[in-house]
């Protein structure tokens, strides 16, 4: 039986004969969920309500006045490093808007129950995907950061000024191998990071170039900078000269108009 079909059976009331929730511990709910969103695959709306269900939990065992009165241990420590993954992987830009906003409330309220432990699954989740430095793998770093900069902008902010990332971007924009999708990525991490004043003049001394040559779109020999960890993947498609859509110019002239306040 799959993960959505007993999720299906467990928490909806409609369903002849279910289990409902008053019969199913915490945990067992919690597990159930993290399974149904690690097996993927199902419509948005489903994935929706998974995530929706999952944030009622986390929120309501982390309130003193909504708490659950049954015992139980705290319901994030349910939540793994594979888990965490598997929830920020919901952010991903080429996931929908929809998906993406009800996946930034479940992790903010995994932030706010777990703490500590919480930031340093982040962390390392940042980390690893930038040091694994495929297109795939910056597309979801870039996108995670952009997503959750408002929610828990200290810890991002700390991981964007990390030593050596924000000084590798511009020039990692710049190759000849580059992907768009991960220059949009970049973008809406960079246009995020402005609300963090060291941020904003971090972007202001190492990315101003790069960002007015996407606004006035001028063709530029592709340079030759090396990037920690960099695995060489060719994106689909033959290498060619960055033709930058309206969109991608108007994000990187909105951050170029936030640094120059700076």
């Amino acid at each position: 039986m799959s993960s959505q079909r007993l999720i299906n059976e467990e928490f909806d009331p409609s369903v002849p004969h279910a289990t409902t929730r008053k019969n199913v511990s915490l945990e067992d709910q919690t597990l159930l969920l993290l399974a149904g969103l690690m097996e993927g695959g199902k419509e948005d709306e489903d994935t929706c309500k998974e995530l929706d269900m999952l944030t009622k939990l986390l929120n309501d065992d982390s309130s003193e006045e909504n708490k659950p009165p049954e015992p139980h241990n705290p319901l994030h420590e349910l939540v793994d490093a594979d888990s965490v993954e598997t929830i920020l992987g919901y952010l991903d830009m080429r996931q929908s808007q929809t998906v993406r906003g009800h996946a930034i409330l479940t992790t903010s309220a995994y932030l706010k129950a777990s703490g500590d432990q919480g930031v340093k699954y982040l962390s390392e989740f940042f980390y690893s995907r930038v040091g694994r430095a495929t297109y795939d793998d910056f597309i979801l770093a870039f996108s995670v950061a952009a997503s959750i900069f408002p929610v828990v902008p200290d810890v991002i902010a700390t991981l964007f000024l990390s030593e050596g990332f924000i000084v590798s971007l511009g020039p990692l924009m710049k190759r000849k191998w580059k992907s768009k999708k991960v220059e949009q990525a970049s973008l809406e991490m960079l246009n995020a990071a402005c609300m963090n004043t060291a941020c904003r003049e971090a972007i202001q001394k190492y990315c101003t170039e790069w960002l007015e040559e996407i606004v006035t779109d001028t063709p530029v020999a592709p340079a030759d900078v090396s990037f920690p960890e960099r695995h060489h993947v060719a994106e689909d498609g033959p290498l060619q000269q960055r033709i930058h859509s309206q969109a991608v110019r108007n994000l990187a002239a909105v951050v170029l108009a936030k640094i120059q306040v700076c």
